[in-house]
C-alpha cells in the first residue's frame, strides 16, 4: 500500500496537534503543515494518499476533496443530525428533537417548539456537521436571527436546525472510534481541555456499542458521550478529519488512522 502523508492544520488544534506530530515523527511518517493560502507547490502531489486533519472548513472543502483520496475521512453529509440520529436512537442525549429552520424558529417560535411543550428555555444546534454557528441554550423570548449569528458565517435563514429541550451536561468525554472499535477516549471540560483520570466503563461500553452497529458515518470518526441527569447518552458524531482528540492518546489514533487513510486510497485505486 502507498505510504500516507498526514496534512495537518496545526493552528486548529494547537495542543493535540504536538503529540499528533510527535506519534507521526516517532514512526517516520511525513507529515505537511497546513495553512489557509499555502500554494500548490507546498503541499503533496494530487493522487498520492493524504490524511488530512484539521478545520471542518478546509476538510471538506474542494481543494481537499479534488486532489487526494482520502483527504478528509467520509462524507460530511453522514454526520448531519437527522441522518444519524434515527440510528443511534435512544443512545442520543437528545433523541426527542424537532428538526425545521432558522427562519421557522424566529417568525414561528411557539409552532416550532410545540411539540418539546413550549419550554422558555430550549437547546438549539445546525443540522450540518459543518457547523455554521455554534450549538447553545436560549431562552424563548430572545429568539431572533441575530441570537442565531444569522450574517455571521451563514446568511440563509433557511438553515436546517436541531431543536431540543435544554439539559444540564456533565462530564464530558471524547472517544476516537474506527472499523468497529474503540480506538481512544479523554474526558474534557466546558473549556475544551482535558481532564485526568481513566474514563467510566459505562462510558467504553456506550462508544463501543456504537462502534460496533450495523450503520457507520465513516471508517473513523469522533463520539461524544456526556453525563446528563445521572446518565450516559451519545452528545454528537463528529467527522475525525474536523475534530479535536483533546487529551485522547495519539499513538493509537495515528496508527488506526494512517491504516484506514491507506485502505480507502488503495480501493479508490
Amino acid at each position: 500500500m502507498a505510504s500516507v502523508t498526514w496534512l495537518i492544520e496545526t493552528g486548529v488544534f494547537p495542543e493535540s496537534s504536538r503529540g499528533v506530530v510527535a506519534a507521526l515523527q516517532a514512526r517516520g511518517t511525513g507529515w505537511v503543515r497546513y495553512r489557509d493560502g499555502i500554494p500548490d507547490s507546498e503541499l503533496p502531489e494530487p493522487g498520492v494518499c493524504v490524511l488530512f486533519w484539521g478545520s471542518l472548513g478546509a476538510a471538506y472543502g474542494e481543494r481537499v476533496a479534488a486532489r487526494w483520496v482520502p483527504g478528509a475521512v467520509g462524507d460530511a453529509a453522514q454526520f448531519r443530525y437527522s441522518v444519524y440520529a434515527p440510528r443511534l436512537r435512544e443512545r442520543l442525549i437528545n433523541h426527542a428533537v424537532v428538526y425545521a429552520r432558522v427562519c421557522d424558529l424566529v417568525e414561528r417560535t411557539d409552532e416550532t417548539l410545540a411539540p418539546l411543550g413550549n419550554p422558555r428555555r430550549f437547546f438549539v444546534r445546525p443540522d450540518s456537521p459543518l457547523k455554521p454557528f455554534a450549538g447553545r441554550v436560549i431562552e424563548t423570548a430572545t429568539v431572533t436571527r441575530a441570537a442565531l449569528d444569522h450574517g455571521f458565517y451563514y446568511d440563509d435563514d433557511t438553515l436546517a436546525i436541531v431543536v431540543a429541550r435544554a439539559r444540564a451536561v456533565g462530564r464530558e468525554w471524547r472517544c476516537v472510534v474506527g472499523d468497529g472499535r474503540l480506538i481512544a477516549v479523554c474526558e474534557y471540560g466546558a473549556d475544551r481541555r482535558q481532564r485526568d483520570g481513566e474514563a467510566p466503563s459505562a462510558v467504553l461500553e456506550l462508544a463501543s456499542d456504537v462502534a460496533q452497529l450495523e450503520w457507520q458515518p465513516a471508517p473513523i470518526y469522533c463520539v461524544d458521550i456526556a453525563e446528563v441527569d445521572g446518565s450516559l447518552g451519545v452528545l454528537e458524531l463528529n467527522p475525525f478529519s474536523g475534530a479535536d482528540l483533546y487529551g485522547c492518546a495519539p499513538e493509537p489514533v495515528v496508527d488506526a488512522a494512517g491504516r484506514i487513510a491507506q485502505r480507502l486510497h488503495a480501493q479508490a485505486q
